[in-house]
């Protein structure tokens, strides 16, 4: 337990210093974690727990500020499919010609390794994006809202992709969180109405 409270607070101390150059703070936060796998320190199952609920907590907070019209936006999917075909594309002959001339690591490499490396390397990191732009309040800004946009669609073929490679397929439920791009325009404006009404109500 003691051990995690210091690793933290080497993390927050770099992150401070980071800002204070002018850096986002998770450049800190990577040089923390390098200064202490140089000195030897593993994994933590704390340390675990605190980075899943604090990339849980962040993506929640894109919830909360993406619009769901925006995410089902035609553009967004385009961009998203197109980016990932892209790099899928040029990674995968380089890989296979990596391998040809025997280079570590990829020599004899299969066409479906190279195909799960590439589409690995179309992924974009949503926490780093969202940090930039919040700190630079640009987060409800056109491009900023499409970036985010771009990039939560990223991860949901990752999940997708993550969820058929385990062998654990999603049921059919599943297929309700689509129906959110349809009735969260819906309730919003049924929310909206209702707001509206209780500040009528209260003022009258």
């Amino acid at each position: 337990m003691l051990d995690a409270v210091v690793w933290i607070t080497l993390a927050f101390v770099l992150g401070i210093a980071a800002r204070q150059t002018g850096l986002p703070p998770l450049v800190g936060f990577l040089l923390a974690g390098f200064v202490l796998h140089a000195f030897g320190v593993d994994e933590n199952e704390l340390i675990d727990r605190i980075s899943d609920l604090g990339v849980s907590l962040l993506l929640f907070t894109i919830g909360l500020k993406l619009k769901i019209k925006s995410l089902a936006a035609a553009h967004v999917w385009a961009v998203a499919g197109l980016h990932m075909l892209i790099v899928v594309a040029v990674f995968v002959p380089v890989l296979l010609a990596f391998g040809m001339l025997g280079l570590p690591y990829l020599a004899d490499i299969e066409l479906q390794t190279a195909l799960l490396l590439a589409f690995a390397f179309s992924f974009s990191s949503t926490v780093f994006a969202v940090k930039v732009l919040e700190e630079k309040g640009e987060m409800g800004s056109l491009y900023g809202t499409i970036a985010i946009g771009i990039l939560i669609v990223q991860d949901l073929a990752a999940v997708i992709f993550l969820a058929f490679s385990a062998g654990k397929v999603p049921t059919a439920w599943a297929l309700l969180l689509f129906l959110c791009f349809r009735c969260g325009p819906s309730f919003s404006g049924c929310w909206s109405t209702r707001d509206t009404a209780n500040s009528y109500c209260c003022s009258g």
